[in-house]
């Protein structure tokens, strides 16, 4: 028995070799697991995706439809790097250059194949539509780009000069097609006005100075010019922009000075500046004179880049040596002189002149600097010239600030949170505004903290041990403070730090400066603190024209690049919530704006009386939501508006949308989108009814004013009576007077023209730009006294859509022509359900449902309709052909405007010789052959 096992085992042993053996030789020379076909996957941070094509960072094209679009030749589109947070991803732009290819000087231009701009016959336009897709292109990164301007103002700019012994110097900030400017002047009244020019001194916008009770003659003035038109960024941007001060004695002009690009300073940024006035006890040549400075760190000394005027006479032309004289202030007043430079200029300007210092200032000298004991001379060979000013910490209006969260700490329960507002002073010291909520133990010491090489390497810069700390308030000042300190201040190189008795480090945030907007004029902002570790602040101001400026900063939220654990996108929001003073109403709440990031701002214009009711109330609420796709909304953050200032103003309803000025004038003022008429100023967008003819209203856009005499609907009954105060004629069966009281009528407010109607009277709504709308008729119910507005209804057409037309454009229903198709459902087939054309055999295209047996020509934004393809519906599916053209096989083939298909060119018209595209229509001729 034993035997017989060992055998069987023996024989399946030696079966399972063999058989191993087999498929050993059977896939011999290829390896034993298949390999899966790898599809290549190009990283979407450094290529762009369009289409089916993929394109590498600054590559150029032109986009393809495919079939039967085709290539859009008017199209340039660009690769560009674009940055989000810390990452640098790529994204495409397009832009179409129709509109401003030049305008051909014969009277029958043509369209070459291939080309998007029409020229003459024999013109010869090769790269001319390369070079104005990369000028707009360009365009559009110049915009998105900031840059930091200059000027200086001085009477001596003027024609005729302004004798004056002070001077003003501005920093000028563009960013996203705004300008954030402040101007620091000194030795001078106030300015009421600010005004930008042209070369010519046209002025294109001018911005006027809120007065101030209290007035020192070194101060600033800020503001914003937002929505910048394109042709005055060109003038920006080629330094042909002037800017213009004017004053109560001289309302003509005061100052003025071109807008220049900001030098890069050789070792930072700039952190110190200085205004130079003219000295006018030595010489009285230098009056109307003056100069800036402006002043960065170096490891062992400081670099001056130094911009004047008055110095040098009409007679000095070349090789002219000025003297740079750094002065130190003694306890009893008087000055001290620590270094002399001279500096020679191989050519002046009696009006302008700019130079690059570098100066050595000693360790022990370097701490005057933050505490404005440095002054500053500059003075022509002999002496007699002097220009003079104070070193002082660089003047702007932006807003310095940090939003605290916490740090490596577990509190138990809501989470402390905070924020801080700091400013430099003049006399280098730093002051402080904390606002701090839900701490749980007293502030022990606050302090400003640099990173080192290493994150886990933290300097403490300056600190304040015990700061008065009351009702969630601190404020104070860090007075010792290097000139060190004030340049990390400003670069944002610092953090603020709250430590408390009970934890060793509470609060945390990152300082960083804010570019300046009308919303910091409210001085306190508002704290957002929820759930959760995050914060951030809100700065709101309502203004005397009832526009609210809010500006949003947030710390602790996750990034809109973020993803929820389940894999959802975030999305953020900033909310408006008003809680109405009447309980039984619902909560109103609007969306502000979407943003990525740690900041958003804008500027809202269209707020209701109720609304600034609520916010003087304290009844609104700012919100910061986060919006997770297909899981809702969460409150990450609010506050609470309380103690808000309203003008009054605005809780009147009488906004000053129409202020009074001086003279009548129906045309546009430069640079201005408002308009003004009798006496009275519209903003752009604002509709009013004309006060001699109330049937009359009235549009203002883009600075230009456009009236329509109300069109009436037809009548409802065969007799209609006019009534007074009306427009159109009414129906006598109307019954707009209450039975027990004659005198009062019953009517409707209608927010549209801001009228109010009779009781059963009808009419057509004005919507600008467009007019009165014909399409719709709006009623003022007898029953409800509501205003119901329906859309006129057209009859069924029985031809097919090909086949119709508008008698008139402002007609609502259109025609068939006269040699229509019968049979087929044309514009009003829309009248039936979606259900019912797509059961009928209906197709979808593009988001519109089209009927059985419809044809029409394709629209493909933003180039409109394409006349050229033709679409059909059949049976549930739609078509797309271009038309057939013919095939041609002529030398050069020409494209007519309006038509579909090229056509061969007269021999007669072509210039062979010189002509650069012969070539190619040569070789096109060989390929059609």
């Amino acid at each position: 028995m034993f035997r017989l096992t060992t055998i069987i085992l023996c024989l399946i042993l030696g079966l399972s070799l063999w058989l191993t053996g087999l498929d050993a030789g059977r896939f011999r020379g290829r390896p034993p697991i298949k390999e899966e076909k790898s599809v290549r996957r190009i990283p979407k941070q450094t290529h762009c995706q369009l289409g089916n094509g993929s394109y590498e960072i600054e590559e150029r094209w032109r986009p393809d439809l495919g079939p039967p679009f085709g290539v859009l030749y008017c199209v340039h589109c660009e690769c560009i790097a674009v940055q989000r947070k810390r990452k640098i991803v790529a994204r495409a732009k397009c832009k179409n250059i129709k509109n401003v290819c030049p305008k051909p000087s014969c009277d029958s231009p043509v369209l070459l194949p291939e080309h998007c701009c029409k020229t003459c016959p024999g013109q010869d336009l090769a790269g001319v539509e390369e070079d104005l897709a990369s000028k707009k292109l360009e365009e559009d990164n110049d915009d998105r780009k900031m840059k930091e301007l200059t000027v200086l103002l001085t009477g001596k700019a003027l024609s005729p000069p302004m004798p004056i012994e002070g001077a003003a110097r501005g920093y000028f900030t563009y960013m996203k097609r705004n300008l954030h400017y402040t101007i620091h002047y000194v030795g001078m009244e106030r300015p009421t006005w600010i005004r930008f020019t042209d070369d010519h001194r046209n002025i294109l916008v001018e911005h006027q100075v809120a007065e101030v009770v209290l007035h020192v003659k070194d101060s600033k003035v800020c503001g914003v010019w937002r929505d910048i038109p394109k042709v005055y960024r060109r003038k920006l941007m080629k330094g042909k922009l002037y800017v213009l001060l004017t004053t109560k004695h001289h309302p003509d002009g005061h100052a003025f000075g071109r807008l220049v690009q900001a030098r890069e300073m050789k070792f930072s940024a700039e952190v110190y500046s200085s205004v130079l006035l003219p000295d006018v006890s030595r010489s009285r040549d230098t009056i109307g004179g003056g100069g800036v400075a402006s002043i960065s760190l170096g490891p062992e000394n400081i670099f001056l880049n130094l911009e004047f005027n008055g110095i040098f006479t009409p007679k000095d032309a070349r090789d002219i040596s000025i003297l740079i004289n750094l002065h130190r202030e003694t306890s009893t007043g008087s000055r001290e002189l620590l270094t002399e430079y001279s500096h020679i200029l191989s050519k002046v300007d009696p009006d302008y002149n700019s130079i690059d210092v570098k100066v050595d200032l000693k360790e022990d000298d370097e701490s005057l600097l933050s505490q404005g004991k440095l002054i500053l001379e500059i003075s022509s060979i002999d002496g007699d010239r002097v220009l003079r000013g104070r070193i002082l910490p660089k003047t702007t209006c932006n807003i310095v600030q940090a939003v605290l969260i916490p740090n490596e700490v577990d509190f138990a329960g809501n989470q402390p949170t905070g924020f801080g507002v700091l400013s430099l002073q003049r006399d280098g010291s730093i002051s402080y505004t904390i606002r701090a909520e839900r701490m749980t133990s007293p502030l022990a010491k606050l302090a400003l903290t640099t990173i080192g090489p290493s994150k886990e390497d933290v300097k403490t810069m300056a600190e304040v041990n015990k700061p008065n700390f009351r009702d969630f308030w601190a404020n104070g000042t860090f007075s010792t403070v290097s000139s060190r300190i004030a340049e990390s201040l400003l670069l944002d190189d610092l953090s603020l730090q709250l430590t408390t008795t009970k934890h060793r480090q509470a609060l945390v945030g990152r300082i960083r400066q804010r570019l300046y907007t009308e919303a910091f004029l409210n001085g306190c902002p508002f704290l957002l603190h929820g759930n959760t570790s995050a914060a951030g602040q809100v700065w709101l101001h309502i203004d005397l024209l009832c526009r609210l400026h809010y500006q949003v900063f947030v710390s602790g939220l996750a990034s809109d690049e973020e993803n929820d654990p389940s894999g959802k996108r975030r999305r953020h929001l900033v909310e408006l919530m008003e809680v109405p003073i009447n309980r039984h109403k619902r909560n109103r709440k609007r969306v502000l704006r979407k943003f990525d990031g740690e900041e958003v701002g804008d500027v809202l214009e269209d707020l209701t009386r109720n609304t600034f009711i609520n916010l003087a109330n304290g009844k609104s609420w700012i919100h910061v939501i986060t919006k997770i796709k297909g899981a809702g909304k969460t409150v990450d953050l609010q506050a609470q508006l309380t103690n808000l200032l309203v003008p009054q103003v605005c809780l009147s309803g009488e906004g000053k949308t129409n202020k009074t000025i001086p003279s009548d004038s129906g045309s546009p003022v430069a640079g201005r989108d408002k308009c003004y008429f009798e006496r009275e100023e519209y903003e752009d967008g604002y509709q009013w009814p004309f006060s001699h003819d109330p049937c009359v209203m009235c549009f203002c856009k883009r600075g230009k004013i456009k009236c329509d005499r109300i069109i009436c609907p037809p009548s409802e009954c065969e007799s209609p009576i006019n009534v007074a105060n009306e427009c159109c004629p009414m129906c006598p069966k109307d019954d707009h007077y209450p039975h027990n009281n004659i005198s009062e009528p019953r009517v409707c407010y209608f927010h549209g023209d801001k009228k109010f109607h009779l009781a059963g009277t009808r009419w057509h709504p004005y919507i600008p730009p467009f007019g009165f709308s014909r399409c719709v008729i709006c009623k003022c119910d007898v029953e409800t006294l509501r205003v119901m507005c329906r859309r006129k209804k057209c009859p069924v057409l029985p031809c097919a859509e090909g086949d119709t037309y508008r008698e008139y454009p402002l007609d609502c229903c259109k025609k068939c022509k006269k040699n229509h198709r019968p049979g087929q459902l044309g514009d009003e087939a829309n009248s039936r359900s979606p259900q019912e054309l797509l059961a009928a055999g209906g197709c979808r295209f593009r988001g519109e449902i089209r009927a059985n047996g419809s044809e029409w020509h394709p629209t493909v934004q933003p180039w409109g309709e394409i006349t050229c393809i033709n679409c059909n519906c059949k049976e549930g599916r739609a078509r797309c052909r271009r038309k057939k053209c013919p095939k041609l096989t002529c030398a050069v083939k020409v494209h007519l405007e309006n038509e579909c298909c090229s056509r061969c060119l007269n021999p007669s018209e072509i210039r062979v010789k010189g002509n650069l595209h012969h070539q190619s229509w040569r070789r096109r001729r060989r390929r059609d052959q």
